[in-house]
Protein backbone atom coordinates (compact mmCIF):
# COMPACT_ATOMS: atom_id res chain seq x y z
CA UNK A 1 0.00 0.00 0.00
CA UNK A 2 3.03 2.35 0.25
CA UNK A 3 2.65 4.52 -2.74
CA UNK A 4 5.03 4.52 -5.58
CA UNK A 5 5.08 8.03 -7.10
CA UNK A 6 7.95 7.02 -9.83
CA UNK A 7 7.23 6.07 -13.64
CA UNK A 8 8.63 2.91 -13.99
CA UNK A 9 10.53 2.40 -17.32
CA UNK A 10 12.04 -0.79 -17.44
CA UNK A 11 11.64 -3.06 -14.99
CA UNK A 12 13.84 -6.51 -14.65
CA UNK A 13 17.57 -5.06 -15.58
CA UNK A 14 20.66 -7.08 -16.61
CA UNK A 15 24.26 -5.49 -17.79
CA UNK A 16 27.29 -6.46 -19.27
CA UNK A 17 25.01 -8.79 -22.58
CA UNK A 18 25.21 -7.01 -26.31
CA UNK A 19 21.34 -7.33 -28.06
CA UNK A 20 23.51 -8.09 -31.20
CA UNK A 21 24.22 -10.99 -32.92
CA UNK A 22 21.92 -13.74 -32.46
CA UNK A 23 21.63 -16.13 -35.44
CA UNK A 24 18.41 -17.13 -35.72
CA UNK A 25 15.49 -15.40 -36.33
CA UNK A 26 14.89 -11.76 -37.36
CA UNK A 27 18.34 -10.50 -39.08
CA UNK A 28 19.13 -6.87 -38.27
CA UNK A 29 20.67 -4.55 -40.84
CA UNK A 30 24.20 -3.34 -39.11
CA UNK A 31 24.10 0.02 -41.37
CA UNK A 32 22.36 3.42 -40.09
CA UNK A 33 18.70 4.61 -39.87
CA UNK A 34 19.42 6.54 -43.26
CA UNK A 35 21.16 3.66 -44.65
CA UNK A 36 18.41 1.15 -43.78
CA UNK A 37 15.70 3.73 -45.23
CA UNK A 38 17.58 3.77 -48.61
CA UNK A 39 17.86 -0.11 -49.01
CA UNK A 40 14.21 -0.40 -47.86
CA UNK A 41 13.16 1.87 -50.59
CA UNK A 42 15.59 0.12 -52.91
CA UNK A 43 13.83 -3.76 -51.87
CA UNK A 44 10.42 -1.98 -51.46
CA UNK A 45 10.03 -2.78 -48.35
CA UNK A 46 9.44 -0.88 -44.89
CA UNK A 47 11.83 -0.50 -41.81
CA UNK A 48 11.56 -1.86 -38.24
CA UNK A 49 13.93 -0.46 -35.97
CA UNK A 50 14.15 -1.86 -32.48
CA UNK A 51 14.86 1.28 -30.16
CA UNK A 52 17.09 -0.87 -26.83
CA UNK A 53 19.60 -0.49 -24.24
CA UNK A 54 21.84 -2.86 -22.78
CA UNK A 55 20.86 -2.25 -19.10
CA UNK A 56 16.99 -2.97 -20.08
CA UNK A 57 15.46 -5.92 -19.46
CA UNK A 58 12.75 -6.23 -21.45
CA UNK A 59 14.80 -5.52 -24.10
CA UNK A 60 17.02 -8.78 -23.49
CA UNK A 61 13.53 -10.36 -22.86
CA UNK A 62 12.43 -9.96 -26.48
CA UNK A 63 15.75 -10.31 -28.10
CA UNK A 64 15.76 -14.06 -26.20
CA UNK A 65 12.55 -14.96 -27.07
CA UNK A 66 10.82 -13.12 -29.83
CA UNK A 67 13.21 -11.97 -32.20
CA UNK A 68 15.44 -15.62 -32.62
CA UNK A 69 11.76 -17.08 -33.25
CA UNK A 70 11.98 -18.74 -36.69
CA UNK A 71 8.56 -17.92 -37.47
CA UNK A 72 8.77 -13.97 -36.20
CA UNK A 73 12.49 -14.07 -38.20
CA UNK A 74 10.56 -15.26 -41.71
CA UNK A 75 7.76 -12.83 -41.58
CA UNK A 76 9.97 -9.43 -41.03
CA UNK A 77 13.09 -10.62 -42.93
CA UNK A 78 10.91 -10.89 -45.65
CA UNK A 79 8.67 -7.66 -45.44
CA UNK A 80 11.14 -5.29 -43.56
CA UNK A 81 14.26 -3.79 -43.31
CA UNK A 82 14.87 -4.79 -39.52
CA UNK A 83 17.79 -2.72 -37.19
CA UNK A 84 17.97 -2.08 -33.80
CA UNK A 85 19.59 1.55 -32.17
CA UNK A 86 21.19 1.63 -29.12
CA UNK A 87 19.74 5.03 -27.39
CA UNK A 88 22.61 5.40 -25.26
CA UNK A 89 25.27 5.29 -28.33
CA UNK A 90 26.10 9.08 -29.07
CA UNK A 91 25.46 10.59 -32.56
CA UNK A 92 22.94 9.57 -34.69
CA UNK A 93 21.69 6.76 -32.75
CA UNK A 94 20.51 9.34 -29.79
CA UNK A 95 19.60 12.07 -32.45
CA UNK A 96 17.48 8.81 -33.97
CA UNK A 97 15.48 8.20 -30.37
CA UNK A 98 15.28 12.08 -29.82
CA UNK A 99 13.40 12.92 -33.02
CA UNK A 100 11.06 9.62 -32.55
CA UNK A 101 10.17 10.69 -29.18
CA UNK A 102 11.75 7.35 -27.81
CA UNK A 103 10.72 7.27 -23.98
CA UNK A 104 9.96 4.15 -22.76
CA UNK A 105 12.60 0.91 -23.82
CA UNK A 106 11.94 -1.10 -25.53
CA UNK A 107 10.32 1.33 -27.83
CA UNK A 108 9.44 -0.93 -31.43
CA UNK A 109 8.60 1.78 -34.36
CA UNK A 110 7.67 0.79 -38.22
CA UNK A 111 8.84 3.33 -40.90
CA UNK A 112 8.21 4.06 -44.45
CA UNK A 113 11.47 4.46 -46.58
CA UNK A 114 10.77 8.36 -45.98
CA UNK A 115 11.33 7.99 -42.30
CA UNK A 116 7.55 8.25 -42.04
CA UNK A 117 6.24 6.76 -38.64
CA UNK A 118 3.35 3.15 -39.95
CA UNK A 119 2.86 2.30 -35.99
CA UNK A 120 4.82 2.08 -32.80
CA UNK A 121 4.74 -0.51 -29.97
CA UNK A 122 5.92 0.60 -26.12
CA UNK A 123 7.09 -1.71 -23.41
CA UNK A 124 7.80 -5.56 -23.82
CA UNK A 125 5.75 -7.94 -26.57
CA UNK A 126 5.02 -11.22 -26.74
CA UNK A 127 5.46 -12.97 -29.88
CA UNK A 128 1.84 -12.86 -31.30
CA UNK A 129 1.50 -8.84 -30.26
CA UNK A 130 4.57 -8.71 -32.02
CA UNK A 131 3.36 -10.32 -34.88
CA UNK A 132 0.26 -8.48 -34.73
CA UNK A 133 1.84 -4.90 -34.81
CA UNK A 134 3.81 -6.13 -37.40
CA UNK A 135 1.05 -7.67 -39.67
CA UNK A 136 -0.90 -4.18 -38.97
CA UNK A 137 2.79 -1.97 -39.97
CA UNK A 138 2.24 -3.98 -43.49
CA UNK A 139 -1.21 -3.85 -44.34
CA UNK A 140 -1.66 -7.46 -43.66
CA UNK A 141 -4.46 -6.69 -40.72
CA UNK A 142 -6.71 -4.06 -39.75
CA UNK A 143 -5.77 -1.39 -37.95
CA UNK A 144 -6.83 -0.54 -34.81
CA UNK A 145 -9.03 2.61 -36.22
CA UNK A 146 -10.53 0.53 -38.78
CA UNK A 147 -11.40 -2.43 -36.70
CA UNK A 148 -13.22 -0.02 -34.44
CA UNK A 149 -14.43 1.41 -36.81
CA UNK A 150 -15.93 -1.99 -37.83
CA UNK A 151 -16.63 -3.26 -34.47
CA UNK A 152 -18.67 0.17 -33.76
CA UNK A 153 -20.76 -0.48 -36.70
CA UNK A 154 -21.47 -3.92 -36.50
CA UNK A 155 -21.67 -4.77 -32.66
CA UNK A 156 -19.93 -7.99 -33.00
CA UNK A 157 -18.52 -9.56 -29.44
CA UNK A 158 -15.40 -10.60 -31.36
CA UNK A 159 -14.31 -7.35 -32.91
CA UNK A 160 -15.03 -5.78 -30.09
CA UNK A 161 -13.01 -7.95 -27.44
CA UNK A 162 -10.50 -6.81 -30.18
CA UNK A 163 -10.52 -3.60 -30.17
CA UNK A 164 -10.45 -3.59 -26.26
CA UNK A 165 -7.36 -5.72 -26.01
CA UNK A 166 -5.70 -3.38 -28.28
CA UNK A 167 -6.34 0.21 -26.98
CA UNK A 168 -4.40 0.35 -24.18
CA UNK A 169 -1.51 0.17 -26.78
CA UNK A 170 -2.78 1.64 -29.59
CA UNK A 171 -4.13 4.47 -27.32
CA UNK A 172 -0.82 5.07 -25.55
CA UNK A 173 0.68 5.68 -28.27
CA UNK A 174 -1.23 9.13 -28.91
CA UNK A 175 -1.07 11.78 -27.92
CA UNK A 176 -3.22 15.17 -26.56
CA UNK A 177 -6.43 15.67 -27.64
CA UNK A 178 -6.35 12.24 -29.99
CA UNK A 179 -5.32 10.26 -27.11
CA UNK A 180 -8.45 11.55 -25.24
CA UNK A 181 -10.76 11.51 -27.97
CA UNK A 182 -9.74 7.70 -28.32
CA UNK A 183 -10.34 6.92 -24.61
CA UNK A 184 -13.77 8.08 -24.20
CA UNK A 185 -14.33 6.18 -27.47
CA UNK A 186 -12.82 2.67 -26.15
CA UNK A 187 -14.61 3.78 -22.82
CA UNK A 188 -17.76 3.67 -24.52
CA UNK A 189 -17.43 0.47 -26.39
CA UNK A 190 -15.90 -1.11 -23.17
CA UNK A 191 -19.76 -0.52 -21.13
CA UNK A 192 -21.14 -1.52 -24.22
CA UNK A 193 -19.40 -4.77 -24.42
CA UNK A 194 -20.07 -6.01 -20.91
CA UNK A 195 -23.47 -4.96 -21.21
CA UNK A 196 -23.93 -7.11 -24.37
CA UNK A 197 -21.62 -10.26 -22.97
CA UNK A 198 -22.10 -10.65 -19.45
CA UNK A 199 -22.94 -13.75 -18.64
CA UNK A 200 -21.94 -17.77 -18.71
CA UNK A 201 -19.31 -16.97 -21.45
CA UNK A 202 -18.50 -13.49 -19.69
CA UNK A 203 -15.61 -15.41 -17.54
CA UNK A 204 -13.12 -16.35 -19.14
CA UNK A 205 -9.13 -15.65 -19.02
CA UNK A 206 -9.49 -12.79 -21.42
CA UNK A 207 -12.55 -11.06 -20.87
CA UNK A 208 -11.25 -10.87 -16.92
CA UNK A 209 -8.37 -8.86 -18.12
CA UNK A 210 -10.41 -6.61 -19.81
CA UNK A 211 -11.93 -6.16 -16.47
CA UNK A 212 -8.78 -5.17 -15.03
CA UNK A 213 -7.54 -3.15 -17.35
CA UNK A 214 -10.83 -0.93 -17.99
CA UNK A 215 -13.68 -1.28 -14.93
CA UNK A 216 -13.60 1.52 -12.64
CA UNK A 217 -11.65 0.61 -9.18
CA UNK A 218 -13.25 1.87 -6.62
CA UNK A 219 -16.98 2.97 -7.82
CA UNK A 220 -19.37 0.72 -5.18
CA UNK A 221 -21.57 -1.34 -6.11
CA UNK A 222 -20.46 -1.68 -9.89
CA UNK A 223 -22.55 -3.97 -12.08
CA UNK A 224 -19.26 -5.99 -13.46
CA UNK A 225 -17.37 -6.05 -10.11
CA UNK A 226 -20.63 -7.29 -8.39
CA UNK A 227 -21.09 -9.97 -11.28
CA UNK A 228 -17.83 -11.14 -10.76
CA UNK A 229 -18.59 -11.30 -6.99
CA UNK A 230 -22.34 -13.33 -7.28
CA UNK A 231 -20.39 -16.10 -9.79
CA UNK A 232 -16.63 -15.79 -7.54
CA UNK A 233 -16.59 -19.61 -7.04
CA UNK A 234 -17.34 -20.11 -10.90
CA UNK A 235 -14.76 -17.72 -11.86
CA UNK A 236 -12.17 -18.87 -9.61
CA UNK A 237 -12.39 -22.84 -10.28
CA UNK A 238 -12.14 -21.90 -13.91
CA UNK A 239 -9.48 -19.05 -13.41
CA UNK A 240 -7.85 -19.77 -10.47
CA UNK A 241 -6.91 -16.83 -8.25
CA UNK A 242 -6.61 -14.06 -10.28
CA UNK A 243 -10.72 -13.50 -9.94
CA UNK A 244 -10.07 -13.10 -5.98
CA UNK A 245 -7.26 -10.95 -6.02
CA UNK A 246 -9.31 -8.57 -8.39
CA UNK A 247 -11.81 -8.65 -5.86
CA UNK A 248 -9.76 -8.07 -2.98
CA UNK A 249 -8.57 -4.98 -4.77
CA UNK A 250 -11.86 -3.46 -5.78
CA UNK A 251 -13.75 -4.08 -2.45
CA UNK A 252 -10.34 -2.67 -0.44
CA UNK A 253 -10.22 0.66 -3.10
CA UNK A 254 -14.46 1.03 -2.12
CA UNK A 255 -13.23 0.58 1.63
CA UNK A 256 -10.63 3.42 1.44
CA UNK A 257 -12.54 5.86 -0.45
CA UNK A 258 -15.37 5.68 2.18
CA UNK A 259 -12.70 5.57 5.17
CA UNK A 260 -11.08 8.33 3.67
CA UNK A 261 -14.28 10.32 2.73
CA UNK A 262 -15.21 10.33 6.51
CA UNK A 263 -18.34 7.61 5.45
CA UNK A 264 -19.39 5.21 8.07
CA UNK A 265 -20.54 3.30 5.21
CA UNK A 266 -17.37 1.47 4.84
CA UNK A 267 -17.93 -0.67 7.56
CA UNK A 268 -20.43 -2.67 5.11
CA UNK A 269 -18.00 -3.44 2.75
CA UNK A 270 -15.66 -4.52 5.44
CA UNK A 271 -18.05 -6.60 6.87
CA UNK A 272 -18.24 -8.37 3.00
CA UNK A 273 -14.45 -10.07 3.91
CA UNK A 274 -16.41 -12.64 6.20
CA UNK A 275 -19.38 -12.88 3.77
CA UNK A 276 -19.90 -13.09 0.19
CA UNK A 277 -16.05 -12.47 -0.75
CA UNK A 278 -14.56 -14.68 2.17
CA UNK A 279 -13.02 -17.21 -0.84
CA UNK A 280 -11.93 -14.24 -2.12
CA UNK A 281 -9.75 -13.07 0.75
CA UNK A 282 -8.68 -16.49 1.41
CA UNK A 283 -6.00 -16.12 -1.14
CA UNK A 284 -4.22 -13.51 1.46
CA UNK A 285 -1.66 -14.14 3.39
CA UNK A 286 -2.40 -12.51 6.18
CA UNK A 287 -0.59 -13.88 8.98
CA UNK A 288 -1.41 -14.68 13.07
CA UNK A 289 -4.44 -12.17 11.99
CA UNK A 290 -7.73 -13.04 9.56
CA UNK A 291 -7.98 -11.16 6.63
CA UNK A 292 -10.90 -8.93 8.18
CA UNK A 293 -8.80 -8.31 11.77
CA UNK A 294 -6.03 -6.91 9.67
CA UNK A 295 -8.37 -4.70 6.89
CA UNK A 296 -10.50 -3.61 10.12
CA UNK A 297 -7.62 -2.17 12.14
CA UNK A 298 -6.27 -0.55 9.01
CA UNK A 299 -9.07 1.56 7.87
CA UNK A 300 -10.65 1.81 11.15
CA UNK A 301 -7.48 3.48 11.51
CA UNK A 302 -8.12 5.86 8.42
CA UNK A 303 -11.70 6.11 9.64
CA UNK A 304 -10.12 7.93 12.62
CA UNK A 305 -8.06 10.35 10.50
CA UNK A 306 -10.50 11.30 8.72
CA UNK A 307 -13.66 11.79 9.88
CA UNK A 308 -13.07 12.27 14.02
CA UNK A 309 -9.60 13.65 13.09
CA UNK A 310 -8.58 12.11 16.06
CA UNK A 311 -4.76 11.29 15.72
CA UNK A 312 -3.91 9.92 18.93
CA UNK A 313 -7.04 7.88 18.92
CA UNK A 314 -5.32 6.89 15.42
CA UNK A 315 -1.99 6.05 17.06
CA UNK A 316 -3.31 3.73 19.92
CA UNK A 317 -4.95 1.65 17.23
CA UNK A 318 -2.22 1.24 15.71
CA UNK A 319 -0.23 0.08 17.78
CA UNK A 320 -2.54 -2.22 19.12
CA UNK A 321 -1.85 -3.48 15.39
CA UNK A 322 1.67 -3.84 15.39
CA UNK A 323 0.99 -5.68 18.79
CA UNK A 324 -1.10 -7.76 17.31
CA UNK A 325 0.97 -8.98 14.12
CA UNK A 326 3.92 -9.19 17.15
CA UNK A 327 6.51 -11.35 15.08
CA UNK A 328 5.20 -11.10 11.81
CA UNK A 329 5.40 -7.28 11.49
CA UNK A 330 7.10 -5.90 9.20
CA UNK A 331 8.81 -3.03 7.56
CA UNK A 332 5.38 -2.26 5.28
CA UNK A 333 3.47 -2.44 8.50
CA UNK A 334 5.39 0.46 10.25
CA UNK A 335 5.75 2.46 6.69
CA UNK A 336 2.03 1.95 5.90
CA UNK A 337 0.97 3.31 9.21
CA UNK A 338 3.37 6.23 9.24
CA UNK A 339 2.71 7.29 5.86
CA UNK A 340 -1.18 7.07 6.16
CA UNK A 341 -1.03 9.69 9.27
CA UNK A 342 1.45 11.92 8.06
CA UNK A 343 -0.31 11.93 4.71
CA UNK A 344 -4.01 11.85 5.78
CA UNK A 345 -3.14 15.06 8.87
CA UNK A 346 -1.75 16.73 5.70
CA UNK A 347 1.58 17.47 7.84
CA UNK A 348 -0.63 19.21 10.85
CA UNK A 349 0.91 16.87 13.78
CA UNK A 350 2.18 18.32 17.14
CA UNK A 351 5.29 17.50 18.14
CA UNK A 352 4.91 14.23 19.99
CA UNK A 353 2.92 12.52 16.83
CA UNK A 354 6.10 13.74 14.89
CA UNK A 355 7.95 11.51 16.85
CA UNK A 356 5.58 8.98 16.54
CA UNK A 357 5.94 8.86 12.75
CA UNK A 358 9.68 9.05 12.90
CA UNK A 359 9.91 6.18 15.47
CA UNK A 360 7.45 4.19 13.23
CA UNK A 361 9.94 4.97 9.80
CA UNK A 362 13.15 4.60 11.59
CA UNK A 363 11.89 0.84 12.51
CA UNK A 364 10.82 0.44 9.19
CA UNK A 365 13.94 0.89 8.17
CA UNK A 366 15.85 -1.47 10.25
CA UNK A 367 14.24 -4.75 8.30
CA UNK A 368 16.55 -6.66 5.94
CA UNK A 369 15.87 -7.37 2.59
CA UNK A 370 13.32 -4.47 2.16
CA UNK A 371 12.82 -3.42 -1.89
CA UNK A 372 15.00 -0.45 -3.13
CA UNK A 373 12.14 2.07 -3.50
CA UNK A 374 9.96 1.11 -0.48
CA UNK A 375 13.51 2.03 1.56
CA UNK A 376 13.22 5.28 -0.20
CA UNK A 377 9.65 5.56 0.18
CA UNK A 378 10.75 5.72 3.92
CA UNK A 379 13.63 7.30 4.45
CA UNK A 380 12.29 10.80 1.69
CA UNK A 381 9.07 10.15 4.83
CA UNK A 382 11.49 10.39 7.52
CA UNK A 383 13.81 12.80 6.27
CA UNK A 384 10.83 15.34 6.04
CA UNK A 385 9.34 14.29 9.12
CA UNK A 386 12.97 15.09 10.45
CA UNK A 387 12.84 18.29 8.87
CA UNK A 388 9.34 19.23 10.74
CA UNK A 389 10.97 18.86 14.17
CA UNK A 390 13.52 21.20 13.33
CA UNK A 391 16.01 18.38 13.15
CA UNK A 392 18.00 19.76 9.85
CA UNK A 393 20.71 17.52 10.33
CA UNK A 394 19.00 14.45 10.25
CA UNK A 395 16.81 15.32 7.63
CA UNK A 396 19.88 16.25 5.51
CA UNK A 397 21.57 12.60 6.73
CA UNK A 398 17.69 11.03 5.29
CA UNK A 399 17.74 12.67 1.98
CA UNK A 400 21.72 12.00 1.55
CA UNK A 401 20.89 8.31 2.52
CA UNK A 402 18.10 8.40 -0.44
CA UNK A 403 20.13 9.77 -2.74
CA UNK A 404 22.84 7.02 -2.17
CA UNK A 405 19.84 4.28 -2.58
CA UNK A 406 18.71 5.63 -5.76
CA UNK A 407 22.23 5.18 -6.85
CA UNK A 408 21.42 1.55 -6.45
CA UNK A 409 18.73 1.52 -9.30
CA UNK A 410 20.46 0.28 -12.49
CA UNK A 411 17.37 1.49 -14.57
CA UNK A 412 19.08 5.02 -15.16
CA UNK A 413 15.86 6.89 -16.03
CA UNK A 414 14.64 5.85 -12.82
CA UNK A 415 17.99 6.03 -10.87
CA UNK A 416 17.92 10.14 -12.45
CA UNK A 417 14.87 11.00 -11.03
CA UNK A 418 14.99 10.09 -7.30
CA UNK A 419 18.40 11.39 -7.48
CA UNK A 420 16.85 15.07 -8.79
CA UNK A 421 14.31 14.74 -6.31
CA UNK A 422 16.50 14.21 -3.31
CA UNK A 423 18.76 16.86 -4.48
CA UNK A 424 15.57 19.62 -4.53
CA UNK A 425 14.65 18.30 -1.13
CA UNK A 426 18.70 19.06 0.36
CA UNK A 427 17.91 22.61 -1.27
CA UNK A 428 14.95 23.50 0.17
CA UNK A 429 16.23 22.39 3.69
CA UNK A 430 19.05 24.91 3.27
CA UNK A 431 16.91 27.38 2.71
CA UNK A 432 14.54 27.10 6.27
CA UNK A 433 17.83 26.22 8.34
Amino acid sequence: MIRKDFMIICFTLFMGWSILGYGQGIQFFKGTFDEALAKAKQENKLVFVDFYAEWCGPCKQMAEKVFVDKEVGEFMNNRFICMQIDVEKEGWQKETMGKFNVTILPTLIFFKPEATVVSRLAGIREKTDFLNGAKVACGEQLSFEKLYDRAKSKKDLIDMQLVLRQAPEAVGGMQGMEAQKWMVRVEKMYAEYVKMKMGADFINKEDLQLVQTFNKKNEKDNAVMEFIARNLKTYMNKLGEAPGILMVEYNNAVIEQLAKAGKEEYKKYLERINGDLESAYAVMHTGVLTPYEKFKYYYDGMYLLAYKNDVDAFVQLMNKYLAALGDQVGANEYGEIAQNMYVMSKGKLNKEQFEQVKNWLVKAMQFEGTGIIDRINFVTMLGDTYKALKQYEQAKDAYNQGYMEALRIENKMRSAQIQMIMKQKLEALELVK
